[in-house]
């Protein structure tokens, strides 16, 4: 990898890392200890004589008292359903008969990753499903630093300011994911080593990590794009021999995706049942995108039906992002359009962004957490305020505030956060 990686870089990450998620679990601890369940009804008691308030939630007195993290905090939501497909396969139903939710809108390469880990760990030791799910997504989650790290220094940062890409990456408002059963991790993983092989010019790499990408998340399909545009770009026309190893790879980056619609055509009689399904029983609707962003402001909420959405939160995060992409773009339009491979990877970020703003048409339902894994977001942001410290400075302390109350969120039970 790129010089600027030093063995000494790569203990920073994994310190960074180690760091971080340590502070969000005692974030998490002490929220479930000190905030009332979304799902369990607290618990009130009175209060003593000439106390303002008659009654007030019933909260533990000894440090032994309190609650620590159980296995129900972690497979929970989506974690719930990926370890379940990790352990017992997806369901078996005909998608053109009366059927519950189905989990074949969530892709097989997290689940299939959970599960060969658990038949390794498994000689071994008993390890809960669950508990291995966190370990291999923050596994995940600190290679995926170091690819990002890396292509940081690529796109001309310094290494402070690919240290700061970075720790905005920890202190993201949903960054708690990246720790969790989650694709979050996976998906980072792949997306950043599609970019840094595919800028490399190590087309193979590039289209493998793209293609698994595609079996990882919705998404994948960009990583792809991005692989293929930066191939034509670095080659050029006319289409002559060289041509021949990379159209092979991208050929070849079908196969898995194809392996998996064609799996389930056999268990449910339709080859796009994960597709189909996403509206039929999971709510999500092909819109015009950012349909739902701008109905926020028609109709500004604060929590969706069934508490599946904080509209606030998602609104501030959707809007300090596209702050920093548009600006990008004002400032840097006229260098990107003269320069392709920088355009392609604005174009790359945007598709990310755009796709969670066209699945649904009236709430921003995940748009938050869908957008965590756009890297040249995070770039921009460091470019944009190389000489603006206090604006840097702003959304460091909007992402970790946010990141405090998602965190704290998720762990009780709150289903704005999954």
């Amino acid at each position: 990898m790129e010089t600027g990686l030093t063995r000494k870089a790569i203990i920073s990450i994994f310190l960074l890392v180690i760091i971080s998620r340590a502070a969000l679990a005692f974030t998490g601890y002490i929220g479930i200890n000190l905030f009332a369940s979304y799902t369990e009804p607290a618990v009130y008691e009175n209060q003593a004589p000439g106390v303002i308030h008659e009654t007030a939630m019933k909260l533990p007195h000894l440090l032994k008292e309190t609650e620590g993290f159980k296995l129900s905090h972690i497979a929970t939501f989506d974690s719930y359903l990926y370890l379940k497909i990790a352990t017992q396969g997806y369901d078996k139903y005909p998608i053109d008969e009366p059927h519950p939710p189905a989990n074949w809108v969530f892709f097989p390469l997290f689940p299939l990753l959970l599960y060969a880990s658990g038949a390794i760990v498994g000689l071994f030791a008993k390890v809960d499903s669950a508990i291995l799910g966190m370990l291999l997504s923050n596994l995940l989650f600190c290679l995926s630093l170091i690819y990002v790290y890396a292509l940081s220094l690529k796109h001309g940062l310094n290494e402070r300011q690919a240290r700061t890409v970075l720790i905005l990456m920890l202190l993201y408002p949903t960054s708690v994911f990246y720790s969790l059963p989650y694709t979050e991790s996976l998906f980072l993983l792949l997306s950043a080593a599609s970019i840094y092989y595919a800028t490399d010019k190590r087309y193979a790499l590039a289209f493998l990590a793209a293609s698994l990408s595609t079996v990882t998340r919705v998404p994948g399909f960009i990583n792809l794009f991005f692989v293929v545009g930066t191939v034509v770009l670095h080659e050029g026309f006319p289409l002559t021999k060289r041509y021949i190893k990379p159209v092979l790879y991208a050929l070849l980056s079908l196969v898995p995706m194809g392996l998996y619609l064609l799996y389930m055509k056999y268990l449910t009689g339709d080859f796009l049942a994960p597709f189909h399904e996403q509206s039929l029983s999971w709510y999500r609707y092909t819109a015009a995108p950012f349909t739902n962003y701008a109905n926020y402001f028609e109709k500004p909420y604060f929590m969706a039906p069934g508490g599946w959405d904080n509209g606030l939160i998602a609104f501030v995060v959707s809007t300090a992002v596209f702050i920093v992409y548009l600006t990008y773009l004002g400032v840097n339009g006229k260098n990107m359009i003269r320069q392709p491979h920088r355009l392609l990877l604005w174009v790359y970020g945007a598709l990310l962004i755009v796709i969670p703003f066209s699945s649904q048409p009236w709430y921003l339902a995940s748009v938050v957490r869908y957008m965590m894994v756009c890297i040249p977001f995070y770039l921009y942001l460091v470019k944009l305020t190389a000489n603006r410290e206090n604006v840097l400075f702003a959304y460091q302390i909007l992402f970790a505030c946010l990141n405090v109350i998602t965190t704290i969120g998720f762990f009780n039970g709150y289903s704005f956060m999954a």
